[in-house]
């Protein structure tokens, strides 16, 4: 009896027992942070060398660790909003689309619309997940697993935004000198598409990342310039443009800019001898050679080039993207959108101190050349804005950076003023402060986010019976267990033959079948309005946002749809749950 007990026991351990789900979720996200420390490490240390050499005394760099610390906090406020099996922000790359790259091997002739480099970034973390599901720790479609997948693509995007930071840091020591460099870092982090972004796994931070360490060598060669600094200024660009192809706008004048930069740095009285100079000048290919060495092994074109094709064809074919005529009247019309979308993403007061930089540039013999910064936004609009005849906030993230230094230069100006003239440093904090309510204003919405008082009233209201519907697969709330959810096409038909008990909808989302060609969203609409498709209006929220919060005052959060010049309007929108009648 007692050899059968001991072999009954055996055999019971011997049985594989389901792991708890905090373990398995926790191995695959250990493993992905040890993956991403090295780089992470590397890539600080390599930044934080820059800085110190540019500001060797750590007087003049404490500054610059309180920014660090405020965008630390900025930037963690927010990471978990809509952590689901689906994103809540537009464009968000995907975990699975990440993990095609793994699986293709960084090749096969894998493509997509975006390039390959940040993929190849964001693999890092997600080879420990697809590990884990291969081992059978955590099925890598599960949930778990999609939500620490996406949070730790968040995190890259995070560290990114140091980087940026950094950036802009060395930026600030080239235009106003060390001491107060940090006001430039400090404006960027004070709009609200940096706090947006810098937490979001798309692809703008990361774009704009290697855009401000081109910055940073396009002013150093503004002053003379070194070898290192034309070649940093190649792979930065092509690093830029490998992360998103719509960089290339902002960097297509740099070039031609940097080249004039140089022969205004050669002697001779003719202009015409300068120039020549300038383009024999061995540092300028150099930078060349550094951009084309970088941008075939960036796009990884040696290991994927039909890939490669594939992507530029892809790009080929997207649809027109224009929201105005291509008249004389719709550039124009144009230009003046795109100067109240550069308002709107600093706000008032930081839009105002931009122009006060701009015009002590001008003002200012000795920094006259910082206006060579200017070519960025102008560069974009000739190259982009006015090719496709389309504008987004975020598609001016370049224009931004730029007059974000601009800003800290008149804000290092304004505090540095003498005691007994305090007016301007008090308008430079003022203005300040309202940068910081207008942006953590971003914060807010997330963390008040309307899906979240839909899933807690779901929750209450549901059994195990229940059948919740969501309509449109994008931007909604996850329905947990015990009640069941299904994604409904935006169609009658479709809710008939569910049909739901209740019905979901997110009323700013739902706008865009008013202007959709297929006329079934708009049936849907009216036949949940009049209540002929059996469904009555049961909860609607959307959360109220504290007066201090800035950025609900402007235009795209007042409306009652989306706008088709920001993603920001997506956070907290007003979402209307219906119950079937007599259900």
């Amino acid at each position: 009896m007692s050899a059968l007990a001991a072999a009954s026991v055996a055999a019971a351990w011997a049985v594989p027992r389901p792991m708890p789900a905090a373990v398995a979720l926790a191995i695959p996200v250990a493993w992905a942070s040890l993956l991403l420390y090295v780089p992470a490490r590397a890539a600080g240390w390599w930044a934080w060398r820059e800085v110190v050499r540019a500001a060797p005394r750590p007087e003049d760099r404490r500054a610059l660790g309180r920014v660090l610390l405020l965008a630390f906090a900025l930037l963690i406020w927010g990471l978990d909003w809509g952590l689901t099996d689906s994103s809540w922000a537009a464009d968000e790359l995907r975990p699975d689309w990440v993990r095609d790259v793994l699986r293709q091997g960084f090749g096969s002739g894998w493509y997509d619309k975006y390039p390959w480099l940040h993929y190849a970034v964001l693999a890092v973390p997600a080879s420990a997940f697809e590990l884990a599901d291969r081992l059978g720790i955590l099925p890598v479609g599960s949930v778990a697993s999609w939500a620490g997948q996406l949070a730790l693509m968040r995190v890259v995007s995070v560290l990114m935004a140091f980087g940026t930071l950094a950036g802009a840091y060395l930026c600030g020591v080239e235009m106003i000198g060390a001491r107060r460099a940090a006001c430039a870092p400090l404006v960027l982090l004070l709009t609200p598409l940096f706090v947006y972004y810098g937490k979001i796994a798309n692809l703008d931070m990361p774009a704009l990342c290697w855009f401000a360490w081109a910055m940073v060598a396009f002013l150093r060669i503004q002053r003379g310039g070194q070898l290192r600094d034309y070649v940093w200024l190649g792979i930065a660009a092509a690093g830029s443009v490998a992360t998103k192809d719509q960089a290339y706008a902002n960097l297509a004048l740099v070039a031609a800019a940097a080249v004039v930069v140089n022969a205004q740095q050669q002697r001779g009285s003719a202009w015409w001898v300068r120039l020549g100079r300038a383009s024999a000048d061995r540092r300028v290919w150099a930078a060349a050679a550094a951009a084309a060495l970088a941008t075939v092994v960036l796009h990884n074109m040696v290991f994927n080039a039909a890939g490669f094709v594939s992507h530029i064809r892809l790009l080929a074919t997207l649809g027109d993207l224009a929201i105005v005529p291509r008249t004389a009247g719709g550039y124009l019309g144009l230009t003046g959108l795109s100067l109240a979308l550069l308002r709107w993403s600093l706000g008032w007061p930081l839009f105002a101190l931009s122009a006060a930089g701009v015009a002590g540039a001008i003002v200012r013999r000795e920094r006259r050349r910082w206006l060579w910064l200017l070519v960025v936004p102008l560069s974009f609009h000739l190259c982009f804005t006015w090719v496709t005849l389309y504008v987004n906030d975020r598609y001016l993230f370049g224009g931004v950076f730029v007059l974000s230094l601009f800003a800290g230069a008149a804000c290092a100006d304004a505090l540095g003023t003498v005691r007994w003239r305090r007016a301007p440093a008090l308008a430079a904090a003022a203005a300040l402060t309202h940068a910081l309510l207008y942006a953590s204003s971003i914060n807010v919405m997330m963390s008040l986010d309307a899906r979240r008082a839909v899933k807690a009233w779901v929750a209450g209201s549901t059994d195990a019976q229940s059948v919740v519907g969501l309509v449109g697969r994008s931007y909604m709330p996850r329905i947990d267990p015990p009640a069941r959810g299904i994604t409904l096409e935006p169609d009658v038909e479709a809710v008939r033959q569910a049909p739901p008990d209740l019905l979901i909808l997110n009323a700013r989302f739902a706008r865009r079948f008013e202007q959709a060609r297929a006329p079934e969203g708009r049936a849907l609409l009216r036949a949940l309005e009049d209540g002929s498709l059996g469904y009555d209006e049961a909860f609607r929220y959307r959360a109220r946002i504290p007066a201090w919060a800035l950025l609900q005052y402007e235009a795209p959060f007042r409306g009652a749809g989306e706008s088709p010049l920001t993603n920001l309007d997506k956070v907290n929108p007003e979402m209307v749950v219906y119950r079937r009648r007599g259900g």
